[in-house]
């Protein structure tokens, strides 16, 4: 049987709605990467931090859940991050774009008491690369 071909995740327009609401530019291969694996999960989906903490993406998120962690991060005054994909638990996994944290993948904690509001994330990798190139499949020995 053929394969067929994809639809694009993300259109262009979408791309920037989200840089307008969110007041980023996103850069084009990260643009790529949400394009191609948004609303899809993957079997390397295990990431191990430098402090030997896991961390497990669910599946990365589509346009419409993307838009709404952008709006709700803005109206909390929770900074400028980018969203990308979610844990098992709901939690978001998001690339920042504020001064103090650039290009650091963090996790939005939601539903969690903060003492401040920088506490409302976790820093999980130091970039979007470090983060993807550590994502690993569960084994047999993980279960």
């Amino acid at each position: 049987m053929r394969k067929l071909t994809l639809s694009d995740r993300f259109l262009p327009h979408q791309f920037i709605r989200i840089e307008n609401e969110a007041g980023i530019k996103i850069p084009d291969n990260i643009k790529d990467f949400i394009s191609k694996y948004a609303d899809l999960s993957v079997k390397e989906n295990k990431f191990i931090n430098n402090d030997g903490k896991l961390f497990e993406i669910s599946q990365f998120i589509t346009y419409r859940i993307m838009y709404d962690f952008i709006k709700e991060f803005k109206e909390e005054g929770l900074g400028k991050k980018l969203p990308f994909a979610i844990d098992n638990g709901g939690w978001v996994f998001c690339i920042s774009f504020d001064k103090e944290s650039i290009d650091k993948i963090l996790l939005y904690q939601m539903e969690v008491e903060w003492v401040t509001k920088n506490d409302a994330f976790e820093l999980v990798a130091n970039s979007l690369e470090e983060f993807i190139n550590g994502l690993q499949v569960e084994t047999a020995n993980d279960l």
